[in-house]
């Protein structure tokens, strides 16, 4: 393409952000009904006073997805009435990030099995909790090592987060057996990378652009630099333009994945 066909393809694909926004927005605040696939999983997740919230979880990344394309959407038509604003370092994150979400989503609701979905919400949260656990140890000690905390503060908190790691452990492959999945299998820990290489495969152009995605996002100049300054050879195209088109696409596509598997998950009965 020249550079006004691809200007204009980037246009509406950057547009076609506020429509996935607004059906994840409506499908989470609507949430999933008595008779719904999602419904019955989260049941068979729920023993006594225990419960996996597997409902919930997805709830709140349709939500996250929905906030990083609408942040998307403001960046590239608000920042300058009239014309794109493409300011790729900001731009690289929220798109890794709604690239996360839709995947995650997609991975969480693909198998028709239910003890295999639910294996996969198992590690999904399980995860979740290991690195709040993990993550407020390394802040305890952090906290001491900085003279903001007493040492006798920084050992308890320590302490409280070991037994809360341990005790996480124990509700987690509990449920799990109650809810007759594997429980070594439903407490690995995943990758943030899993969903997407895991559904899509470790070749797929969905991966490929993630990882790109992943290395634009932590600042790799070199990359950053040839983007933003350089035309595809034998064309008058940015680079850039050219780039944040496929992402843009890749995008769509993967948000459109997802609310398929959402829209035939809740729907009742």
């Amino acid at each position: 393409m020249n550079r006004e066909d691809t200007i204009e393809a980037l246009w509406r694909a950057c547009e076609n952000w506020k429509g996935h926004a607004a059906r994840l927005e409506q499908l989470a605040d609507a949430g999933f009904s008595l008779g719904s696939r999602i419904e019955d999983d989260n049941a068979s997740a729920t023993h006594g006073d225990r419960s996996l919230a597997v409902g919930a979880y997805l709830r709140e990344r349709m939500w996250n997805a929905a906030r990083m394309l609408r942040s998307l959407h403001r960046q590239v038509f608000e920042t300058e009435a009239g014309r794109l604003h493409l300011d790729s370092t900001v731009l690289y994150p929220l798109m890794r990030a709604v690239m996360e979400d839709a995947t995650t989503i997609t991975w969480l609701q693909a198998p028709d099995d239910r003890n295999d979905r639910l294996t996969r919400i198992f590690r999904a949260l399980f995860t979740d909790s290991y690195y709040f656990t993990e993550n407020h140890l390394l802040l305890a000690s952090a906290a001491f090592s900085t003279g903001d905390v007493s040492e006798k503060v920084s050992k308890e908190l320590s302490a409280h987060m070991r037994d809360e790691k341990a005790t996480t452990r124990t509700h987690f492959e509990q449920l799990a057996r109650l809810s007759g999945i594997d429980e070594v299998e439903s407490t690995k820990k995943l990758a943030t990378s899993a969903p997407v290489r895991l559904h899509y495969g470790k070749e797929s152009v969905e991966f490929m652009s993630w990882k790109l995605l992943s290395d634009l996002s932590h600042f790799s100049f070199m990359m950053l630099r040839h983007l933003a300054t350089s035309p595809i050879p034998g064309s008058d195209t940015s680079l850039l333009h050219a780039t944040i088109l496929h992402f843009a696409a890749t995008i769509n596509r993967l948000c459109g994945d997802a609310l398929h598997l959402i829209e035939r998950a809740a729907a009742a009965g």
